[in-house]
């Protein structure tokens, strides 16, 4: 019995796949963590001053953002859309490049999201085949050895799962946090250009 469940925990190469897969998937989702505190951090109201619609006020506000080090995408959108004779196609780059920005890495949490259960049935197929054989080489092999060995190959199953169950939650919770970005960065947008308010309308 020890000799089959030695080898399978030994030689199931797909267990240190679902480790490095939970390990990206980790930090992943720390950095996305990270990224979304230090925004919510970062983040200032909008001064009441800023819809001004006269040319040196918008000025000083623009001066005062610039003067800003830290990059938050309401600050960015903000420098766009304040700028004399901004044209849509230019605001429209901008809340791209954010997004972009927002949604980094989100792609690797939906790829793991997707192949972390493939690849625990691979390793518990794999497994169930090598605890098979081992125990077919075994003349006396015991109810508990085989019970024992297939638990052990369903553990990879049970991981992949657990990686994927974690991988589609974040992704899940970082979308939300992007679509309510997108909607303030829409509202800036209306209060700022009133021309393009009115031709939503």
């Amino acid at each position: 019995m020890e000799t089959v469940v030695d080898f399978i925990s030994s030689q199931n190469p797909l267990m240190l796949l679902l480790f490095a897969l939970s390990v990206i998937c980790l930090a992943v989702v720390l950095d996305r963590a990270l990224f979304w505190a230090t925004s919510a951090l970062r983040y200032r109201p909008i001064p009441p001053d800023i819809y001004d619609s006269t040319d040196s006020k918008r000025k000083v506000v623009i001066a005062r953002l610039r003067l800003k080090r830290h990059k938050h995408y309401t600050k960015e959108i903000l420098l766009t859309c304040l700028q004399p004779s901004v044209t849509k196609e230019q605001i429209a780059q901008t809340v791209s490049e954010q997004t972009d920005t927002m949604s980094s890495r989100l792609g690797m949490l939906d790829l793991i999201a997707k192949i972390a259960p493939l690849v625990g049935i691979l390793g518990t197929v794999i497994g169930m085949a090598v605890s098979f054989g081992g125990i077919a080489a075994i003349v006396t092999a015991s109810p508990a050895a085989i019970s024992n060995g297939i638990s052990i190959a369903l553990r990879t199953t049970a991981y992949g799962l657990i990686i994927s169950i974690a991988a589609s939650i974040a992704s899940v919770a970082f979308s939300k946090c992007i679509r309510r970005a997108v909607l303030k960065m829409g509202r800036i947008i209306c209060e700022t250009q009133p021309n393009h308010r009115t031709n939503n309308l």
